[in-house]
């Protein structure tokens, strides 16, 4: 079993720019005359961005943990949002590619992992540690229970090393068995 939590260092930008989101729109409507459709406006966007603070902190305090019978991800609300999914339920697993530039340098990637039911859905990004090994272990799961991945999962597990093959044959790798 393993346990997995984002560090700190992982989730210091998107604290930056909620903290930002939140504090220059307030800024903008405390020093300076706004129309009032402008001022509603810069309430939403610090909602908005105050909201983004509060999920960043959900995921500082969220464990997700790993082992032989499936994965569960264990918020800091005692409860309240905790989700967990036995491999032998899973049903799909999906795995992004964002980029953050044009050449697709950079970026991050984002698995989904759905299990039996309508909440069974845990969503969990390359900045957490271990993410490769969290990963293989939801693709070795799925190819266990004749899932069938899709390509552009495929094309992401083959980047990321989990799938060790030439992109022409990566599709008949992540195919059910018979």
């Amino acid at each position: 079993m393993s346990r997995h939590r984002y560090p700190i260092n992982a989730l210091l930008a998107d604290y930056v720019r909620s903290a930002l989101g939140v504090l220059l729109p307030i800024a903008l409507m405390l020093f300076t005359d706004l129309l009032p459709l402008v001022s509603y406006s810069m309430t939403a966007l610090a909602m908005l961005f105050a909201i983004y603070g509060l999920r960043t902190a959900w995921r500082q305090g969220a464990v997700i943990t790993v082992d032989r019978d499936g994965v569960r991800q264990e918020g800091p609300l005692r409860g309240l949002l905790d989700r967990g999914i036995r491999w032998s339920e899973l049903r799909d697993i999906q795995l992004r590619y964002y980029s953050t530039r044009r050449d697709r340098r950079e970026g991050w990637m984002q698995l989904i992992l759905r299990g039996m039911g309508n909440h069974a859905v845990i969503r969990m990004d390359s900045q957490l540690p271990s993410f490769d090994d969290i990963v293989r272990q939801a693709h070795a799961a799925a190819l266990d229970h004749g899932l069938t991945i899709n390509p552009t999962t495929a094309a992401n597990l083959l980047s990321l090393g989990v799938v060790t093959a030439d992109p022409a044959t990566a599709a008949a790798v992540t195919r059910p068995k018979s």
